[in-house]
């Protein structure tokens, strides 16, 4: 257990709240992201070095605590094209890797993919989705509706 809080809002902001140990205050900790529009949903992998969120403008970002310069940094899955065409509503990572998030959205659509990162993930983890090594698009499907929340089974199958 991390004990760290992960928040979004819609003024495009993200933080990262730790308790100090003196005051027994959660503080806020700055993280950096490149996002025009509102942040909707966000979660932690299982280990907590790793977050991920979705935003109003279909882009799903992941991130983690850079030491180099004391900053968590989000980056988006998709560099210039959103995963998404239209905001996203739910992101949720897979319960066993760590590796896989899958993002719901307004389209209609529900697109799972990997969130590797050499610098933090580890060879043993590996979950139902194999061995991954980079980013990628597992897979996408279309539903006829909206879809509001995605989630894993506990057992990540």
């Amino acid at each position: 257990m991390t004990g760290l809080l992960l928040s979004c809002s819609s003024d495009r902001g993200i933080i990262v709240w730790k308790e100090d140990a003196t005051t027994k205050k959660m503080m806020p900790q700055l993280c950096s992201i490149r996002e025009l529009k509102s942040n909707n949903d966000a979660c932690w992998n299982m280990r907590g070095d790793k977050f991920c969120v979705g935003s109003a403008s279909g882009h799903v970002y992941s991130g983690y605590y850079n030491n180099e310069v004391n900053l968590w940094i989000a980056t988006s899955l998709t560099e210039n094209k959103p995963l998404h065409d239209s905001p996203v509503t739910s992101v949720k990572f897979d319960p066993l890797s760590g590796r896989v998030v899958a993002s719901s959205s307004t389209d209609g659509t529900v697109v799972v993919s990997s969130t590797y990162d050499a610098q933090i993930d580890t060879a043993q983890d590996q979950g139902p989705f194999g061995k991954l090594t980079s980013p990628e698009i597992l897979f996408k499907f279309k539903c006829s509706e909206w879809v509001n929340c995605v989630s894993f089974s506990p057992s990540g199958s």
